[in-house]
């Protein structure tokens, strides 16, 4: 599964520390979001794993605290990986 968090762009230190709490390897990649007709800033992490809805919903919880926002985004996307 390839899992994906959508966040405001602030606070990216303690983001990326939040993250590696959890995770050993992930993406992060900066873009421009649109939140209730309002360009900020955005963060995307990606996450390539299996099954590990509890533990990307946690750390949503987490980030969405940190950024004091009502709401982040998590997709969950099938998907097929292998190292080479």
């Amino acid at each position: 599964m390839l899992y994906r968090i959508f966040t405001e762009d602030k606070n990216q230190d303690q983001i990326e520390s939040l993250v590696s709490k959890y995770f050993e390897g992930y993406t992060l990649y900066k873009a421009a979001g649109y939140w209730r007709l309002q360009r900020e800033d955005s963060l995307i992490i990606e996450i390539v794993a299996e099954d590990i809805d509890a533990k990307i919903s946690a750390l949503a919880e987490d980030i969405k605290a940190a950024n004091k926002q009502d709401a982040v985004l998590i997709q969950k996307i099938k998907n097929t990986q292998w190292l080479v």
